[in-house]
């Protein structure tokens, strides 16, 4: 009892020091770490508030910028600017006829040589000198950069409301050159944030990106924020003062809240070692009891047992033999002083018996529960041979497990004759279900098992499809054999075998398609996981003859969990979104879902109706006209495909083209267009009003087509040129001889051969002088984007100076507004098409359009 006492007051002692340490340790880490991150937390809510207000002022700039650079583009600021008229009424009448920001306050004009021509006030705010001197000197910078330039005024207009003015400027340009810079003046109101108890201010300031202010006054502490692309950045200054009394504050409670959080497991320890450590001995002496009841109750149970003609062993919980029956020796063959205090399965179970029945019966074993199984067991003489296997708990008077019993009979020769009789039924059905080269289930097999899950299908069981092709087999068979073909085939086989579970079922139907059917674990999740398992696998490479061959796979899934299609359907479902992954790539995995299903019902509906409006005719040609950049006549047109459905409704080539090509269509569909086309021009021909030059866009597969020559020899004109638009990414360095071919045959007839899109990255110079084309057509996103950007501007001057060097026409297409128009015409573009001109047109309405133009020009004359 004594030693009860003292061991109870050196665990007492021992728990209270524990729990004094753990409590020093936590205040410690909250002291060292809590004031760091509480300054950390404070910077990046400055950060935050910077970047915000950044993005509010920046909302302010940007529609004040657009209105100041579209006001300086009105004619009617250009002529007064330039000296045409002698006042600026029409630019007041503009102005008034727009909706300016409410933060502008102002804007100035000056003529080419930086003089204030005149300036308007619209709203109440008023500038100071600081502001007019600002004004004058930026107007002076634009004057010699062109660009349109933002900066800000450094004193601030109002110190209570911390408002500051802005400056925007925009050149005023005539035909390329400046004639003078419009400025607006807007005020933008930067505010000081501080919280409830003003323990955080924020100072905001806004300027200019190489401002002394923002280098030098700003200091260390500052938070520096560009504000968008406008040149000017926001500072923001931010100042702590409590947060050294906050970060005590938070120190002090969280010790308080430690120190409850671990009274609660140290008093659960302390309460579970109190038990362990005093009570010991009474533990100990109950186990004994009960062993020695467990002994007794196993004497009556084997008095029984030895006559039986069963194996039957009895275990202790660790699964030990503690005593068997005549019958187990002379079964197993091992002695009974080669069985006592062995485990049962490492005394009879070896390589062959099943690890999942293994499995099964531990799981029993762990849940107390009874379990009747067959498996391989081994004898003495490391024979095999097959039990029926039953095993139960066995429990107290008080429901305590205390061991297991096992009862065995041999059934080798019942298994044996099972055997034999399944392999002479089922070998000819084998032959006939599977594929010889490479034993897996074929299309009949797949076939039969998939109607017949189909017909027992429940929801609560989803059924799942993969739909494999191999990415690239044909070179394998083309390079290197039809046996190395067979090789990779085989390991692809093998790779389904080694992913796939027991219930899973892979099948090849034919060449280098094969399916993977998904059985009780069919779920979705379970598809796309084996997918990606076997998309990893299949493009390892294959050792063939000392070399490696390589092959991709792309694979399609379809569930029934999906709800889309019918069971039936799945392995459509699956061929689609085996399609949609080798449309985007290969070797890749697709999953049909609702935007694929909806893709799929489009495009079968699309077909229909394509199929329908091939046989209606209603496809038909458009034109855009191209105009000459320096008189503004017509100088030709291209031809657009476009579908006229019944109900007048219009599509363009985005809505058909692609379905159209899937269908093997498009050449037809091109035959129809370029006919109408050809007739059209003729008709032109006939009507007194010949085009200068028709231009189509082809393919490189429609320029070998046969019928393409044949349709341009039977044209009935002879005024008009013909040119062929072919893409640039057409004209690769790795392009087959017979396209030079097809092009200088084209050139002997008197085509004209242009090159779209130039500009897109694909074509080198190399391929460009193999072609020698007679037009470039500078890709329209070059062009539109050319008076906002120095770098589209860059890349149009290189286009056009490469297609001068090689004596090369340019058309700039994408003209969107008259600021396109000019600069490409002063860059030296001598073709522009585009909207500004003229959107693409039926051919009544070209009939009109060239109508006019003859008696536009009849006016001039």
């Amino acid at each position: 009892m004594r030693h009860a006492v003292s061991i109870n007051k050196v665990f007492w002692l021992l728990l209270a020091c524990s729990f004094a340490l753990a409590l020093t340790t936590a205040a410690t880490a909250v002291w060292v770490t809590a004031k760091p991150f509480l300054m950390e937390t404070h910077k990046r809510a400055v950060i935050s508030r910077a970047k915000q207000e950044a993005a509010r002022v920046y909302s302010i700039l940007d529609p004040s910028a657009s209105l100041t650079v579209f006001l300086a583009s009105e004619p009617s600021l250009v002529s007064y600017v330039i000296g045409d008229v002698h006042h600026d009424d029409g630019f007041i009448d503009r102005l008034e006829g727009v909706v300016v920001p409410e933060n502008v306050s102002e804007f100035f004009i000056f003529d080419f040589e930086g003089t204030p021509m005149s300036f308007h006030r619209v709203s109440s705010r008023t500038h100071s000198l600081e502001t007019t001197s600002a004004v004058r000197d930026l107007a002076a910078e634009v004057l010699l950069t062109q660009q349109v330039t933002t900066r800000t005024v450094d004193r601030f207009r109002d110190a209570a409301t911390r408002s500051q003015d802005i400056l925007i400027a925009a050149p005023i340009l005539n035909r390329g050159f400046v004639e003078g810079v419009l400025t607006s003046v807007l005020s933008v109101d930067l505010g000081q944030e501080r919280t409830a108890r003003g323990q955080i201010e924020t100072l905001a300031r806004i300027v200019n990106v190489n401002d002394a202010w923002s280098q030098h006054t700003a200091g260390e502490s500052a938070i520096t924020v560009p504000i968008g692309s406008t040149g000017l950045s926001l500072v923001l200054n931010s100042q702590s003062s409590l947060f050294q009394t906050i970060g005590q504050e938070l120190v002090t409670k969280a010790i308080l809240a430690v120190s409850a959080a671990l009274l609660l497991p140290f008093g659960i320890f302390g309460w579970l070692g109190r038990q362990t450590i005093l009570r010991p001995h009474a533990e100990v002496e109950r186990s004994r009891n009960k062993l020695r009841e467990q002994q007794k109750e196993l004497s009556e149970l084997a008095a029984i047992a030895r006559k039986a003609e069963e194996a039957i062993v009895i275990t202790d919980l660790d699964t030990r033999i503690v005593w068997h029956n005549p019958a187990f020796e002379r079964i197993s063959g091992h002695s009974a002083d080669a069985i006592k205090g062995r485990l049962p399965a490492d005394l009879l179970q070896g390589p062959d018996t099943d690890p999942q029945t293994r499995a099964d019966i531990r799981a029993a074993l762990a849940a107390r529960e009874p379990i009747s199984v067959e498996l391989i067991n081994y004898r003495s003489d490391e024979e095999e041979y097959w039990v029926r296997l039953s095993i139960s708990t066995l429990f107290d008077d008080q429901g305590q497990a205390y061991g297991f019993m096992a009862i065995s009979s041999d059934v080798s020769e019942q298994k044996h004759n099972e055997k034999n009789l399944i392999a002479t039924t089922s070998a000819m059905e084998w032959q006939a279900l599977h594929d010889e080269l490479t034993g897996l289930p074929n299309r009949r097999c797949f076939n039969g098992t998939f109607d017949k899950l189909c017909a027992e299908y429940d929801a609560s069981s989803p059924l799942a499809i993969i739909r494999i092709d191999l990415d690239h087999f044909k070179n394998v068979n083309d390079t290197m054999g039809h046996e190395a073909g067979d090789k990779v085939l085989c390991q692809v086989s093998q790779v389904l075998r080694d992913e796939i579970s027991q219930d899973d079922i892979p099948v090849r139907i034919g060449g280098d398609e094969f399916i993977v059917l998904l059985g009780k674990n069919g779920t979705l999740k379970n598809a796309q996981k084996l997918a990606q398992n076997m998309l990893r696998r299949v493009s390892e490479p294959i050792e063939y003859e000392g070399k490696s061959l390589r092959v991709g796979a792309s694979f399609g899934i379809a569930s029934s969990e999906c709800n889309l299609v019918a069971t039936e359907e799945l392995v459509r479902a699956a061929d689609a979104a085996l399609y949609i992954a080798k449309e985007r790539g290969r070797n890749q995995v697709i999953t049909y879902g609702a935007e694929e299903h909806k893709k799929v019902v489009a495009v079968r509906d699309t077909a229909e109706l394509i199929r329908l409006g091939l046989e209606r005719g209603e496809f038909v040609p458009f034109y855009q006209p191209q105009i000459d950049a320096k008189t503004h006549d017509v100088v030709g047109v291209e031809v657009l495909a476009r579908w006229v459905q019944p109900d007048k409704a219009v599509i363009p080539p985005s809505g058909f083209l692609e379905v159209a090509e899937q269908l093997s269509m498009l050449t037809l569909l091109d035959r129809m267009v370029m006919k109408k086309a050809l007739d059209n021009v003729a008709e032109l021909e006939r009507a007194g009003t010949p085009l200068p030059k028709v231009s189509f866009n082809v393919t490189a597969g429609r320029l070998s087509d046969p019928d393409l020559l044949v349709a341009i020899d039977e044209r009935d004109f002879t005024k008009t040129k013909v040119s062929f638009e072919i893409l640039e990414s057409v004209f690769l360095d790795d392009q087959p001889e017979y396209l030079d071919f097809t092009l200088d045959l084209l050139r002997e007839k008197g085509l004209l051969i242009e090159i779209d899109d130039f500009g897109s990255g694909h074509a080198s110079m190399i391929s460009l002088m193999r072609v020698r084309p007679d037009v470039l057509k500078i890709d329209q996103r070059l062009v539109y984007g050319a008076p906002q950007t120095q770098v589209c501007q860059n890349m149009v001057r290189s286009i056009i100076g490469i297609a001068e060097s090689l004596q090369i026409s340019v058309t700039a297409e994408g003209v969107e507004t008259y600021m396109h128009a000019d600069m490409m015409q002063s860059m030296g573009c001598a073709t522009l098409q585009g909207f500004h001109f003229a959107e693409p047109m039926s051919f009544e309405d070209l009939k009109h359009y060239i109508a006019g133009t003859h008696r536009a020009q009849r006016q001039e004359v």
